[in-house]
């Protein structure tokens, strides 16, 4: 579904890359926790998979036409003059033939499952931060993207909205789904996931499936506490 192959990536004036010699390759019915410190590099590889930069060096292929892909960066991107529904409607549009009716209740749906029902005909700018998050989310995932990029999606939401949210992305993957996600909700996060990618300055230092990730840090049940080991057994002299 998706491989980057040996993708650096240095952006201009800078010195340190943001990505270095990094290769994956993910399949359907993943769900994969991206995890790092802030620059790491999470952005930049989701930038990269959702066609939107281009790498230094190396080669990303994916095989999930551009109008599957649901993508939902860390700042927000809506539009402002739009209804709630109407957002929710651009990202429909691009991913599925539905007729007037089905559109409609597909969007119902959606505002149901975000806790958006009550702003649904309110304009995108009239709404709070946690409310454009959860309309940028919809966005994101209506008509059932095979492919869904999610960078924090969960920043501002509250602790029912994010469950309902990875309890329908932890859903779509068992219908052969993809999701690449970064959260802070590292612990809550951990019971959803099937796979971890850790960066670290732009490096990978783990891929392993979310079980043996937490095993092999530790045994906890908090992926960022898994990150801190490996980021401590790494360092000089450690």
């Amino acid at each position: 579904m998706l491989e980057i192959e040996q993708v650096g990536k240095t952006y201009p004036k800078t010195l340190a890359p943001a990505l270095d010699d990094v290769s994956l390759t993910f399949g359907p019915g993943e769900v994969v926790a991206v995890i790092g410190h802030n620059g790491a590099g999470k952005s930049t590889l989701f930038d990269m998979a959702a066609n939107l930069t281009r790498p230094t060096s190396g080669r990303v292929h994916c095989s999930v036409p551009p109008h599957r892909v649901g993508w939902c960066p860390q700042r927000t991107v809506v539009d402002w003059s739009l209804t709630v529904r109407q957002n929710i409607a651009l990202g429909l549009e691009l991913r599925t033939g539905l007729g007037r009716r089905a559109t409609r209740e597909h969007i119902d749906g959606l505002c149901d499952l975000m806790g958006l029902t009550d702003y649904i005909d309110r304009e995108a700018e009239t709404l709070s931060g946690g409310e454009l998050r959860r309309t940028q989310i919809a966005r994101a995932i209506a008509g059932d993207p095979d492919l869904m990029i999610l960078d924090e999606p969960t920043t501002g939401l509250d602790p029912d909205a994010i469950t309902r949210i990875f309890t329908h992305i932890r859903e779509r993957a068992r219908q052969g789904a993809t999701a690449l996600i970064s959260t802070h909700e590292t612990s809550r996060f951990a019971a959803y996931c099937t796979r971890v990618v850790a960066l670290h300055q732009g490096r990978l230092i783990a891929d392993q499936s979310a079980e043996d990730f937490l095993a092999s840090t530790g045994g906890g049940d908090d992926l960022w506490e898994g990150y801190r080991v490996l980021v401590t057994s790494a360092a000089p002299g450690a």
